[in-house]
């Protein structure tokens, strides 16, 4: 999205059109759209209990992928947060075990 800014700019319209035919953008969208399918049938297929909890681990990709490609930092209680959540979703999946 700092790409999209430009300080020139004065009206939103301007951006709005930069953001909407930026490839970064799109493919973000393209990427949620297939997220969303294959959650859809992820869910045909196994209970919801099981399968929503286990979005989480989107967390822990994002911060992984964030501290490896973007360099950002990553709080130890951040990584505490993301460890529990992984220790709640093993903990979900095998209380139906």
């Amino acid at each position: 999205m700092k790409e999209t800014a430009d300080p020139n700019s004065s009206g939103q319209g301007g951006r709005l059109n930069r953001i909407l035919k930026n490839p970064r953008v799109l493919g973000g969208v393209f990427l949620q759209a297939i997220y969303y399918v294959l959650l859809l049938s992820l869910i045909q297929k196994a209970p919801v209990s099981l399968v929503v909890p286990m979005t989480g681990f989107g967390y822990v990709l994002t911060a992984f992928l964030a501290r490896i490609f973007l360099a950002e930092p990553v709080s130890p209680g951040r990584w505490a947060g993301i460890f529990l959540i992984t220790v709640g979703v093993i903990f979900i999946s095998r209380a139906g075990q």
